[in-house]
């Protein structure tokens, strides 16, 4: 199947879910368009891809190109965030999950990673992201269980209460959307950074640590349950061209010339289990 044809299926199956962005009505799918009954229209292309945004010009942005996604899924692909993966499958896997909804999904690499990993084969994941470069290379994944669509985290395009489980990997998000298209039982896993992360990189280039844990801690929970908290901290070496990977797919570092000389690189995060209040 061409990934035109895999886009249709995923969409079919998935119509129960997906929601027009102008008029929050069902699609129709005809020819290779989705159609909802007020007859806003919305072109698949060749590559899968789907724009569920208010408008079709969507531009490239300056930072947030094909070339950071490309270093961004090399890196990744390197097993630095194996760990984050498999705690992230360990507790989806514990829960009755059907329907998985990525907000900001990149180019896809965390998610079929995790994907790969689930004990269940039949769980869909949609993944969202206002970046169509990266939309584009995350639609590389959709023979599985998997489609990735253009749409503004602040206003998905997605159904009431129609979501068992969200992802927030390292991305903004949008709480009051993420109460609205979670189902009532529904849970969100959060990923944000603590303040050792990437520290090596950040202090060789004199970037501003991350904004205090406990901070973060209170800010969540003013808005969710916490469920569960877990940390991942691992220190790697890392060598001349993965380092390059790294700088290159961060984009605090888009103006930055010189790879600096170090030799190790330190990934530590935070894992949140949350429902929200």
């Amino acid at each position: 199947m061409k990934k035109i044809d895999y886009a249709k299926f995923h969409l079919q199956q998935l119509n129960s879910i997906i929601t027009c962005p102008f008029c929050q009505s069902d699609f129709m799918i005809e020819n290779n368009s989705l159609i909802c009954k007020n007859n806003h229209t919305f072109n698949i292309s060749k590559k899968g891809t789907v724009i569920l945004y208010k408008t079709s010009k969507v531009k490239e942005d300056r930072i947030y190109n094909d070339n950071l996604f490309i270093n961004r899924r090399n890196f990744i692909n390197l097993g630095y965030y194996d760990e984050l993966h498999t705690k992230i499958c360990k507790i989806i896997n514990e829960y009755n999950t059907k329907t998985i909804l990525d907000m900001g999904c990149g180019e896809g690499s965390h998610d079929i990673k995790i994907i790969n990993n689930l004990l269940n084969k039949k769980i869909s994941l949609i993944g969202i992201d206002l970046a169509k470069n990266g939309i584009d290379m995350a639609n590389d994944f959709i023979d599985n269980n998997f489609i990735s669509i253009v749409g503004d985290l602040n206003n998905l395009p997605i159904k009431n209460k129609s979501i068992d489980l969200i992802l927030n990997i390292l991305s903004p998000s949008n709480e009051k959307e993420i109460a609205r298209v979670l189902k009532k039982d529904g849970i969100i896993i959060k990923v944000t950074p603590k303040k050792e992360y990437l520290y090596e990189l950040r202090n060789a280039l004199g970037i501003k640590e991350y904004e205090n844990e406990e901070l973060i801690d209170k800010n969540i929970a003013t808005k969710y349950n916490i469920i569960q908290k877990e940390e991942i901290k691992t220190t790697f070496h890392i060598n001349k061209e993965n380092l390059k990977y790294l700088v290159n797919m961060t984009p605090l570092m888009n103006n930055i010339n010189v790879i600096p000389n170090i030799k190790s690189i330190t990934i530590a995060l935070n894992i949140y289990l949350l429902k929200v209040k």
